[in-house]
C-alpha cells in the first residue's frame, strides 16, 4: 500500500492499494466485516513500515470518531493529521477495495 500527502492547510492524505492488496483487504472484510478491527488490520503493514501512525481524536482536540492517521514529531506529539470523514457512511477499506484509493482530509 502506498500513500501521498500534502502538508498545506487543506491538504489530504491519499492511500492507494494495488490489486494484490485489494484482495488482501477483501479477505479482511470477509473475516471481520467493516469494523475498527478490520481497519486496523488493513493498515498494519503500512503503519509498521512508514512514518504514518494512528492519532487519537483527543490528541488533537477533534470531536469525532473518524479514523485519523498522522505524523508525529520527535517528542511523539501529532504534527499532522488527516481523518476519513465519511466514516459514518462507509469504511475507508471499502474505498480501497472498490476504487483503489481512500482520501483522508486535513
Amino acid at each position: 500500500m502506498t500513500f501521498t500527502y500534502d502538508l498545506n492547510t487543506h491538504g489530504c492524505l491519499i492511500l492507494r492499494a494495488d490489486s494484490q492488496e485489494q484482495e488482501r483487504l477483501r479477505a479482511i472484510i470477509a473475516e471481520h466485516g467493516t469494523t475498527y478491527t478490520a481497519e486496523y488490520e488493513a493498515l498494519e503493514p503500512l503503519i509498521c513500515n512508514s512514518e504514518l501512525t494512528w492519532i487519537e481524536p483527543e490528541e488533537i482536540g477533534a470531536l469525532t470518531s473518524a479514523p485519523i492517521l498522522g505524523l508525529r514529531n520527535e517528542q511523539g506529539e501529532p504534527s499532522a493529521a488527516w481523518g476519513f470523514m465519511d466514516y459514518q457512511v462507509r469504511s475507508f477499506v471499502e474505498d480501497l477495495i472498490e476504487t483503489g484509493e481512500a482520501v483522508f482530509i486535513s
